[in-house]
């Protein structure tokens, strides 16, 4: 099998085992991501020097120090730097099967990640530090891949007839979401209401994923009236937009939030009536 590896792995005992099945090109783009440079926000050097009493944060991810440490105080210091992006998720599309992996292949796979001594260097302003990653940090960046999410068939055929390439990958990211399993066949019906108007667009079909994610729709009907409901909300809300940094960064997949930047609410808008045109109607 082309990508694939059959391996030895250790069981709980530590002896070794056979018929572990590696699926060695997602392994090697994961490490890839991994390893890659990172740079602290002053937010999160903020917390870092706060949390473990230095004046550096850079100095708070040299080797050893996050060694002692709580997991989940590791989890909170480096989630920032270790939550994957979509593309990040497009990134592994090419090597995931449909049905995606098992949950045992998810779990090796960060195993063997996390074995391997991996480090990344994160820069802070001018200065850098080679951070070892911790087990906490790998499990969480493969586990928010969403690497064991299936994709339907019929929908994967549908985005092929739409998107070739890059836009493919990234347009499967965003059907390899948690939130169209729990709503079967939303999603095959908002892709057919789009290719009939000739209508899709990649930026309109992540909107609508992230719309769907905030608002759990249980049909169409229900993603109609929550369309219109976000639409008036903005119309009808004429007090003075509140804005801060942190709403900045909870915006992208928080669209129920009022409280945004007039751009973003006018995009909101623009996307919603996008949709609203495909499905109504």
């Amino acid at each position: 099998m082309a990508g694939f590896r059959l391996v030895h792995t250790p069981d709980a005992q530590g002896c070794w085992i056979q018929g572990v099945i590696v699926n060695t090109a997602l392994a090697e783009i994961i490490r890839g991501q991994l390893t890659r440079d990172r740079y602290l926000s002053s937010r999160n050097a903020g917390a870092i020097a706060t949390q473990l009493n230095v004046d550096d944060p850079l100095l708070g991810l040299k080797p050893g120090v996050l060694q002692h440490r709580e997991e989940y105080e590791v989890d909170l210091l480096v989630s920032p730097l270790f939550t994957p992006t979509m593309e990040d998720r497009a990134q592994c599309e090419p090597s995931l099967p449909l049905e995606g992996v098992s949950q045992g292949e998810e779990r090796d796979l960060i195993a063997r990640l996390a074995a391997e001594a991996l480090r990344c260097k994160v820069f802070f302003g001018e200065s850098s530090t080679a951070l070892e990653l911790p087990e906490v940090a790998v499990e969480r960046h493969v586990h928010l891949l969403r690497l064991s999410v299936a994709v339907n068939p019929v929908v994967r055929d549908k985005l092929a007839q739409l998107l070739t390439d890059a836009e493919l990958s990234l347009g499967m990211s965003y059907a390899r979401s948690q939130i169209w399993t729990q709503i079967p066949g939303l999603l095959g019906v908002c892709l057919d209401r789009m290719m009939a108007k000739h209508s899709f667009t990649l930026d309109k079909f992540g909107f609508l994923r992230d719309f769907v994610r905030s608002y759990h729709p249980k049909d169409l009907p229900g993603l109609i009236q929550s369309l219109n409901n976000l639409v008036e909300s903005y119309h009808t809300d004429n007090i003075r937009p509140v804005f801060n940094q942190q709403l900045e960064d909870y915006q992208a997949s928080a669209i129920r939030s009022a409280n945004c930047d007039e751009n973003v609410q006018k995009y909101r808008i623009q996307m919603a009536n996008a949709l609203l045109a495909d499905f109504q109607g």
